[in-house]
Order: structure tokens, then C-alpha cells, then sequence
């Protein structure tokens, strides 16, 4: 459907985006396949099934969303802007706007007061508009509600950056008609990135009269700000956010310095180090000083640090060949990083960071495979490294009852390390006291466990548990057509190769019933076998996870 609805409202979509000078992110045409340069341009003897140039062609070449963006991916990019340097060589003061519970509060209907009159939206309900047919889009994708969007797709991002391109623009109006009478770009300007507004103003006063009458603008759209997130800046407009991110980038470089150099090719290689271990604490101990001296915790410098770990990775490992006096300086390197890494991902956890540890570790898994470099060694130190993290992680969530629920971080981790191979398999009971000792599963724990555990024989207990939850899930099917997990879950489960024949032609034949279809055993099994030949929503046979990741990584159209 929202392939559709894109296909017909393109550019009423690209339209609505565009009237507002205050947004830094907005869509502002469609995307096209491009050639993607940078880190990853180098590293495709570290990819799997490369059997033409054409193969390798479909590796760099993504549609990562399907409009191409205007601005700042990331709104830290906007702060180091020139841009940015300008707005504070004009105005004295900034002032922040933060909307509360942004996604969870939209009223869907309030898009057709965004693309019409709102008194015209009320007088004429039985009209087919563009705002009508993308709230139902909206709402049908999440089970017909009417408070609140789904957070996270890019559909998502474009029904809310409408509604605000709206209150963008009834905020200036309302400025320049009232008392104060001020004209935006000459004696103001606002900067809106998603729902975070900066207002730019000579004095207080004017940033405080801006702030209430966008306020107002919210409440229009049953919006409300968040007051305990307000700040007041006067220049130098250096943010606790923005001194923070200096002190830790200041930080990671002066670590890098210590076991990273430029050769003459400009390639990153590895200088010896004596003590990796204490290398390691060292550096995580300045990071602890850090965060108590700004008064944060880590989760406001993890994902940071952690990403440019895996930079320094994949710029470590382009390299064509590794000398016999490098060996062991890659690999007290290699350890470091993997530490200090592990480390902050343990004390904060997120699914953005997963992405970036799990391409880390499929990197440092097939560079070490590839040169024979510590390969032993280094997986050792993953799978420990691993196996606690699991364990922490299902000790924490059992000590705060959280029943049903769905570790993605870890999962993600999870599937990561099966790149280890069959040798490094994490214990049953690791698996099972994370994911397995609920009542509740979600689509992505059975999955995913299912794709990790494959047909090995140490988890046939797990396998079984699985099946048997599966079944008991997908018993009663008279709900498919509108429970999208059990819809995902049947399709899935169907063109699992880890799936019996036995248990596969049952849940066949649950289907055949639902659709009052009288299929002999012949059909059933020719229909089951046809399941399998292709896959659905999980490819359990022919993935890489490397170029999920790459695509993860070329997919920001908002951060």
C-alpha cells in the first residue's frame, strides 16, 4: 500500500515538504541507485558469493529510501555547519523547543489540517484528499489507530514532517500579524530538525514571545512542548550535547593515535603495543571521568565511540596482505578495539550501535579467517565476550520481570557471532535463559534463534521448543489477515529449512482449512515443498549479513 500511495502522491508528497524554510531534513526528490563510496568501497574480498561483476555491482549500488533528502542526515552535522556559524554571528540568543512524545501524540487525522484548511477538512469529511488517503495509510498500519504513529519507517517521518511544515509556517504568519511584527530571516530565525526547534533571536524576550506562539501553533495540532527540555543559550552557542561530542571525539583520536598510523600509501596500520588489556581500561576509564565530569551516562557517548571504532576496523583491514613482522601488532590491536568495544555496548545497549558492533565483528571474523591471523585467539576472545554479554543481559531482564519482551540488540549480536562457524556455538543454556524463558516470543526471537541455531544437533531441545510455540502460536489462524506477526511468522516458518516436512505440511494443512480449500496428502507436500523453494521475509539460506549491514548503514534518511 505504501508503495502505491507513493506512486500516486509523489509529488503532491514532495510538494508539502517544501513549503517551509525552517526544516533542515525533508524529502526533495526521488531517490535514485547511486554509486556508494567510502569505507566500505574497498572491503568486498570480505564479502561472501562474489562470482561476477555483476554480483559486485549489486553491492554498492542501493536505493537506500525512495526520496532522496535535503540537509543534515544527522542534526550534530547541522551544529558543525557553516550554517550554523552564521546564524550565530547574527543573533545573540538560541533558544531550544523540544515536542513531548512527538510520534505517540499526532492525531492521523490532523494531516488533512495539514494539506487543507481545517475548516474545509471538517465541512467536506467524505472527500477522497491526499491528507484523507494518507491518514488511512498511516492508520492501517497500525491497527487503525488514530493517536499516534509507528516510529521508525520513513513513511512515518514524512507524515510528521508534513504536519510540521505546517506548524512551521502558521508559527511565521502568526508572528508577523500580531504585535511584535517581526519578519523571519531578517529579526528571527527557527531551525526545526524533526520535532527539535532552535529559535535564533537578538534578545531574550523575542526568542521567549517566538517560543509561546509555536507553542500555540502545537496545540493547534494537539501537540505540547516539553518545557523541562528548554534551554536558553547566549553566544558562544556551545551545547552541554555539542562540548560533549568535542571531548569525546578529542579523546577517541588521542586513543587511535596510540596503536594507528598513516603509512606512506596512506593506508591505517597497526603500531606494537605491550599491554592491549591495559591499553583498553585505560581508555575506558578516561571515557568513565568523561561522562561523570559532563554529568551523562554512557549511553550518550557509547554509539559514538563505538562507530568510530568500526571505521578504524574497516579502514584497519583494506589492506591487500599482511606482512609477518604486522602480525602480532594487528592482532594486540584487534583485541583492543574488540574490548572497548564490547565494553560500551554492555553498559548501553542500542540498536543502532548493534549494527555497527555486529559489522565489527563480521569484519574481524573474516580478516582473521582470510590471513590466518590469531584466528583461534581472536574468536575465543569474541565468543567470551559474547557469552557474558548474553548472560548479563538475561540476568537483568529476569531481575525486572520484563515478560514478552524483545531483545533486538542482542539478537542482532547473536547473529553476528554465528559467523564463528560451528566451533563457537554459545551453550544451550545461555540461549535459553535469554530468549527462551518467557511465556511470550516475539517474531524476531523465534526467527532469529531458529536462523542462528540452524539443524545443529547441541540445540535440538531449543528447536523443539521452538516448533512447539510456533505451533501453539499459529494454531488458530483466523486472524492472519490482520495480525501481522502471525502473517510473518506462518510465511517464515514455511520456507524454514530447519522445519520438519512433518510440522511443515501441518501448518499447511491449517492453512488449506482456513481458505476451504480439500487438499489430498500429494498436494499438501507438493505444497510445502513449494514453500520452501523460495523465501519470504527471512532468506535462511543465501544472506550476507555484511550487505544488510552496508544497506543499514546508506539508510539515514533521518537520525
Amino acid at each position: 500500500q505504501t508503495k502505491l500511495f507513493y506512486e500516486k502522491y509523489t509529488s503532491l508528497i514532495l510538494h508539502y515538504c517544501s513549503i517551509s524554510p525552517a526544516s533542515i531534513r525533508s524529502p526533495k526528490d526521488i531517490a535514485s541507485t547511486f554509486y556508494t563510496k567510502g569505507l566500505w568501497e574497498n572491503l568486498y574480498q570480505y564479502k561472501e558469493n562474489q562470482v561476477s561483476s555483476v554480483a559486485k555491482d549489486a553491492f554498492v549500488k542501493h536505493m537506500p529510501s525512495f526520496f532522496s533528502y535535503k540537509g543534515y542526515d544527522r542534526l550534530y552535522k547541522f551544529f558543525n555547519s557553516s550554517e550554523y556559524f552564521k546564524l550565530e554571528q547574527r543573533f545573540r540568543i538560541q533558544m531550544s523547543l523540544d515536542v513531548s512524545k512527538c510520534f505517540d501524540s499526532i492525531y492521523t487525522h490532523s494531516i488533512a489540517w495539514a494539506t487543507k484548511d481545517k475548516d474545509f477538512t471538517k465541512s467536506n469529511l467524505n472527500r477522497n484528499t491526499f491528507g484523507d488517503a494518507f491518514d488511512a495509510l498511516i492508520r492501517h498500519g497500525n491497527d487503525n489507530e488514530t493517536n499516534g504513529i509507528p516510529i521508525g519507517p520513513e513513511v512515518s517521518r514524512i507524515f510528521s514532517e508534513i504536519i510540521f511544515q505546517k506548524i512551521d509556517l502558521l508559527t511565521i504568519e502568526k508572528i508577523k500579524s500580531e504585535d511584535i511584527n517581526l519578519e523571519f530571516g531578517i529579526d528571527y530565525v527557527f531551525k526545526r530538525y524533526v520535532d527539535d526547534v532552535y529559535i535564533f533571536a537578538d534578545n531574550q524576550e523575542t526568542a521567549e514571545k517566538i517560543y509561546a506562539i509555536y507553542s500555540d501553533s502545537l496545540v493547534s495540532f494537539n501537540l505540547h512542548t516539553n518545557a523541562s527540555k528548554s534551554s536558553i543559550t547566549t553566544r558562544p552557542f556551545a551545547s552541554s550535547k555539542s562540548r560533549l561530542m568535542h571531548e569525546i571525539s578529542n579523546l577517541s583520536n588521542n586513543f587511535f593515535d596510540k596503536f594507528l598510523e598513516i603509512d606512506e600509501l596512506k593506508k591505517l596500520k597497526p603500531k606494537k603495543i605491550y599491554r592491549s588489556s591495559r591499553l583498553a581500561k585505560s581508555f575506558i576509564e578516561s571515557i568513565k571521568v568523561l561522562c561523570v565530569h559532563n554529568n551523562v551516562g554512557y549511553d550518550e557517548i557509547s554509539s559514538f565511540v563505538i562507530s568510530s571504532l568500526t571505521n578504524r576496523i574497516k579502514r584497519l583491514i583494506d589492506t591487500n596482505e599482511v606482512l609477518n613482522e604486522e602480525r602480532n601488532n594487528y592482532y594486540h590491536v584487534l583485541k583492543t578495539i574488540i574490548e572497548v568495544a564490547f565494553f560500551l555496548y554492555e553498559v548501553a545497549p542500542s540498536v543502532g550501535a548493534s549494527y555497527k558492533l555486529s559489522t565489527m565483528i563480521i569484519f574481524i571474523i573474516r580478516f582473521c579467517r582470510q590471513y590466518s591471523l590469531y584466528e583461534e585467539e581472536i574468536a575465543l576472545k569474541i565468543f567470551g565476550l559474547t557469552n557474558d554479554l548474553m548472560l548479563n543481559e538475561s540476568n537483568r531482564v529476569k531481575s525486572i520481570s520484563l515478560e514478552g519482551f524483545i531483545h533486538l540488540e542482542f539478537l542482532n549480536i547473536l547473529l553476528a557471532v554465528r559467523e564463528l562457524g560451528g566451533l563457537y556455538l554459545l551453550p544451550e543454556t545461555t540461549l535459553k535463559k535469554l530468549f527462551l524463558d518467557q511465556a511470550e516470543l516475539s517474531y524476531f526471537t523465534v526467527t532469529s534463534c531458529l536462523f542462528y541455531i540452524k539443524n545443529d544437533s547441541k540445540y535440538d531441545n531449543i528447536r523443539l521448543e521452538l516448533i512447539n510455540y510456533i505451533n501453539k502460536k499459529l494454531s488458530n489462524l483466523e486472524d492472519i489477515t490482520i495480525n501481522s506477526e502471525k502473517a510473518y511468522l506462518l510465511l517464515d516458518t514455511l520456507s524454514c529449512p530447519y522445519i520438519s516436512n512433518n510440522d511443515s505440511e501441518k501448518l499447511v494443512k491449517e492453512v488449506a482449512s482456513l481458505l476451504k480449500m480439500s487438499l489430498n496428502d500429494s498436494e499438501i507436500s507438493n505444497l510445502s515443498h513449494s514453500f520452501r523453494s523460495q523465501y519470504w521475509h527471512t532468506d535462511w539460506n543465501n544472506v550476507d549479513l555484511l550487505n544488510l549491514l552496508e544497506k543499514k548503514e546508506l539508510k539515514q534518511s533521518y537520525s
